[in-house]
């Protein structure tokens, strides 16, 4: 692929930059382009399954590959066999950003499904980076949204099917509820302007879980909290303008009623979701649901001291939508030979 830039990770992982041009971009602008980042792990099988990675508001792809030695969520997935796949979404990160008014949730879904796509494509005639990775038979595709990423996600399926599998994780498809550390006293009062409900609000403790405070989610807090004031390597300094949209209530209840494929709710013990159960009733087409919500752990996940338990839960969770889809291609042969 045209500017695939390829690094070691380690002793295994290769790291492989690139942009993917996707369509959707007025007549006389520029091409739109996705920004993504490639795990592959040399050692794996030649079948393996993607999985797919969405950053949340005010983060970019590479939130899923935090320089910390333990916190890259991309390079445990890839040692365990799948192909990652990190995206900047349309208007965030170092992908193009179109003027805001364009970055609404339709446009930013075929954006990345049209990535997805094309990478798809390459992986599997063998071209995403010639003689770097092999071609791929790709056992499943799996897409995995943090926060507003989720969301992105459930569009991405309910308009494009394009997985297989969704996790939303912190993700909230009833009502986005940011949890207040203040008593109830303190919820907002009768005529107070939402605005000023917000100011309220301790941001830091909401994200992240500062009971354990570590220098990366330190200077995560410092960079700014809800928005980014400073520049960090998994930051973004631009967010669709989609972000404002989802925190309507039920801002994708259409989008999540008509997903079909399984279905995996993550959430810390603090997260801006409502009960877990409560939000599985919104996906009343999925034939297989789960819920997962872990302690010490609030909304930023990948800094949390128990993200292993998460990243575990979601291996588990790529390998049923493996079995799944292998289960899908074989039943039409077995009931073709009918009763044994």
């Amino acid at each position: 692929m045209p500017g695939a830039a390829l690094s070691d990770a380690g002793t295994d992982v290769k790291v492989i930059d690139i942009r993917v041009a996707v369509p959707g971009a007025p007549v006389g602008e520029a091409a739109w382009e996705i920004a993504a980042t490639v795990h592959v792990d040399e050692a794996r099988s030649a079948r393996s399954p993607v999985l797919v990675l969405l950053p949340g508001g005010g983060y970019g792809r590479r939130y899923f590959d935090l320089p910390d030695l333990g916190y890259s969520q991309a390079d445990h997935h890839a040692r365990r066999g799948a192909i990652v796949v990190a995206l900047d979404h349309l208007g965030a990160g170092d992908s193009t950003s179109p003027a805001p008014d364009v970055t609404t949730l339709p446009t930013v879904a075929a954006a990345n499904h049209a990535a997805v796509t094309a990478v798809l494509d390459r992986l599997r005639d063998g071209t995403l980076a010639p003689g770097a990775v092999p071609r791929v038979e790709v056992s499943a595709v799996v897409g995995a949204g943090q926060s507003m990423g989720g969301h992105i996600a459930a569009a991405m399926q309910a308009q494009h099917r394009t997985f297989d599998a969704i996790a939303l994780m912190g993700s909230s498809v009833i009502d986005t509820t940011i949890p207040r550390r203040q008593p109830a006293a303190s919820s907002l009062l009768p005529g107070q302007p939402a605005a000023d409900a917000l100011a309220d609000l301790d941001w830091p403790w909401a994200f992240h879980w500062v009971e354990e405070l570590t220098p990366l989610t330190a200077a995560d807090i410092e960079a700014g909290i809800p928005v980014k004031t400073t520049a960090l390597p998994w930051s973004s300094r631009t967010v669709p303008s989609l972000a404002v949209a989802l925190l309507e209530p039920g801002a994708i209840a259409a989008e999540v009623a008509t997903i079909d494929v399984p279905v995996l709710l993550a959430a810390g013990e603090r997260d801006v979701v409502r009960p877990l159960l409560t939000e599985a009733a919104a996906f009343t087409s999925a034939r297989d649901l789960a819920v997962f919500r872990l302690r010490r752990m609030a909304h930023m996940h990948n800094f949390a001291p128990t993200r292993h338990l998460l990243w575990e839960r979601l291996d588990a969770f790529i390998a049923q939508a493996v079995s799944l889809a292998s289960r899908a291609k074989t039943l039409p042969t077995l009931m073709a030979a009918g009763p044994r």
